[in-house]
């Protein structure tokens, strides 16, 4: 019989029939995501029912949505967060998780970079007077020399270490466990996370969302904050307080956020938004063309690999 593949995800598909044609090479029969938009619980259980396998973004795998697929064996995820799954109870029903590794990293680092930039050289703000008819000179920051605290260095968190490196900036870095690959090809430190968040310039976050880690950078560890580093958020938004961050932002502890995630997404009522020293973006660390094929092409061959 042949197996039935169910496309949750709002993106699989959108730049590229690449990761389709896989699926249909391979034999599987492929259901589209009829809505066309991320989806709530209950319209994830509402086309899954006969899945073999399901390709999913941010929409909620839960339990419930597990329970109303019998026949799944895989969810492959594009990306590489698992956070939107509950992967202990797949693991019950001995389901596979796969993820996009190594399709993401550079992207997200991307714009890790080009907030760093955008910030110390006040190129927004520049542009802002240049368009109001001033010609004002702002006064900015080299990057050279300047101390990165890096939050996880896991392959993201590597791939934020590289591109800073080519800027001539020192790297710091805190995880649960030493990456003594990483320190050994990028020449990068390992420090506590109260050094970290007392010794960087600017901070930016790569750890997965764990009981750990959740509301981990809270007022008590923003006031350790000696140098009034930019903060950066391109992981998971509950690993920052947010109402302790702008609670930091008005007493000067924090000099710029940027913030690409949230507590819950979408999100358009941040209160992050009433303050000029923060970026907000709308969770797009891995929207380039490039990467959406990319992870459309790695999410389907996890599939055709599983059941092959």
């Amino acid at each position: 019989m042949t197996k039935k593949i169910v496309i949750t995800s709002e993106f699989f598909g959108k730049f590229s029939d690449e990761g389709e044609k896989i699926l249909l090479d391979a034999g599987f029969e492929v259901i589209e995501n009829p809505y066309k938009k991320l989806l709530d619980e209950d319209e994830v259980i509402s086309i899954i029912g006969e899945a073999d396998g399901i390709i999913c973004d941010l929409e909620g795998i839960t339990k419930k949505v597990i329970d109303g697929a019998p026949n799944l064996k895989i969810i492959s995820r594009r990306g590489v967060g698992t956070d939107s799954v509950d992967v202990e109870y797949a693991k019950e029903k001995e389901i596979v998780v796969s993820r996009t590794l190594g399709v993401v990293e550079k992207p997200v680092a991307e714009l890790v970079m080009s907030y760093i930039l955008n910030i110390n050289r006040k190129i927004s703000e520049l542009n802002k007077e240049m368009k109001m008819g001033n010609w004002t000179k702002l006064l900015g920051n080299s990057l050279e020399g300047k101390v990165l605290g890096i939050m996880g260095m896991g392959n993201i968190g590597r791939e934020v270490a590289r591109k800073a490196k080519a800027f001539d900036m020192k790297i710091i870095y805190t995880d649960a466990r030493r990456n003594e690959k990483a320190e050994e090809e990028l020449g990068v430190e390992f420090v506590s996370f109260e050094e970290l968040m007392a010794g960087s310039d600017a901070i930016s976050i790569h750890v997965p969302l764990l009981e750990s880690t959740r509301g981990k950078i809270n007022y008590e560890a923003m006031k350790a904050m000696k140098k009034k580093p930019i903060l950066i958020n391109t992981a998971r938004g509950p690993v920052i307080n947010e109402a302790d961050l702008c609670k930091a932002l008005e007493e000067g502890m924090v000099s710029f956020a940027a913030i690409d995630v949230y507590d819950v997404e979408p999100k358009t009522d941040s209160p992050l938004k009433e303050y000029d020293n923060v970026i907000l973006t709308p969770h797009v660390g891995t929207f380039t063309e490039e990467v959406f094929i990319n992870m459309d092409i790695l999410a389907a061959k996890n599939i055709v690999d599983h059941f092959r």
